[in-house]
């Protein structure tokens, strides 16, 4: 079944019917995400048909992962065969997924005026902050599933270790929770050691656009929010050729816009107190924010301080500088 994809790639000129065909034909939306798929689609999109405007369905994000606890008594090709039915679930759930969400995001979005960009739509109350999310994140796995069917053929039940090396490739609803954590602490990691070592002028990080940014100031985001892969630094400290520059200034670029649409929806559709758990520190970590070892309550408080700073600051400073230096302004 997956190698459909790959023949079918051929056919198409995009990605994304590619994607979208391996998931109709593979697998068939569970009953929670048919209900979930219909109803998001029965009322106008004015009026927000999923269960919050705030927070995107669960189905955006990985499904839980049952993995079973070995007894002393197992054997180990036993134990190893239940493994391999968990992961494989796991998988299928996440597919699925990924099948569903294009789904509702492509109904969404062909009931939105031709004309019309998606800042436009926010602004204009025609999507909530939860319809946003699920689009974006639609987009992302959908270009992922060529590639990581790909992976799943070639590495077979050796995926679930692979996957750990080349965390990009992995749609977002198929990530294991080693996974999530290993991104993390990568991310995390790179993002002091950008700020250690760069030579960035945190009293002058004035208010200015991405096309003001300098050379330094355009890697530092990238490397903070994870834009492009580590191995770019390597091969520039290498004497080798670096990430072109001015592809990932568009890169930054889209991601402000990003955030600035994600900014104004969150406090327009209920605020940061009313956001899930899960969906905070997803929130934080894309504003560049480190997550790891703080609670809910530090979580919601960061974001807070960033929406409030917000207003005073645009987006680039607030990236080029740590919390602690726009938390007292």
């Amino acid at each position: 079944m997956l190698s459909k994809v790959l023949r079918c790639s051929q056919f198409y000129p995009g990605r994304q019917q590619a994607s979208v065909l391996l998931c109709q034909q593979a697998f068939k939306p569970t009953y929670a995400y048919r209900r979930l798929r219909y109803s998001s689609t029965t009322h106008s999109i004015s009026s927000s048909s999923l269960p919050s405007r705030l927070n995107p369905p669960v189905s955006t994000r990985p499904p839980p992962l049952e993995a079973p606890t070995r007894t002393s008594d197992q054997s180990a090709p036993s134990y190893y065969f239940q493994l391999g039915r968990a992961y494989l679930t796991f998988y299928k759930t996440g597919l699925k997924a990924v099948y569903t969400n294009f789904q509702i995001s492509r109904s969404l979005l062909s009931r939105l005026p031709s004309s019309t960009t998606l800042p436009l739509a926010v602004s204009g109350g025609l999507i909530s902050r939860a319809e946003l999310q699920l689009i974006k994140r639609s987009r992302h796995d959908v270009a992922r599933i060529p590639l990581f069917a790909l992976v799943v053929m070639v590495c077979g039940e050796f995926t679930p270790l692979v996957v750990l090396f080349i965390a990009g490739v992995v749609p977002g609803t198929c990530r294991i929770p080693k996974q999530i954590q290993g991104s993390r602490e990568k991310l995390e990691e790179r993002r002091r050691r950008s700020f250690r070592e760069g030579t960035l002028d945190s009293r002058n990080a004035g208010d200015r656009s991405v096309k003001d940014l300098e050379k330094n100031e355009i890697m530092h985001v990238g490397r903070s929010l994870g834009l492009y892969s580590s191995l770019w630094d390597q091969s520039r400290d290498a004497g080798l050729v670096g990430f072109p520059l001015g592809l990932l200034r568009g890169r930054v670029s889209r991601e402000v816009v990003a955030l600035e649409m994600d900014d104004y929806a969150i406090k327009r559709d209920g605020g940061v107190g009313g956001m899930d758990s899960e969906e905070v520190r997803i929130a934080a970590e894309a504003r560049g924010l480190d997550v790891l070892g703080k609670n809910d309550g530090q979580l919601k408080k960061l974001l807070n301080a960033w929406l409030q700073a917000k207003e005073a600051h645009s987006i680039t400073k607030l990236l080029l500088t740590r919390p602690s230096v726009w938390q007292k302004e």
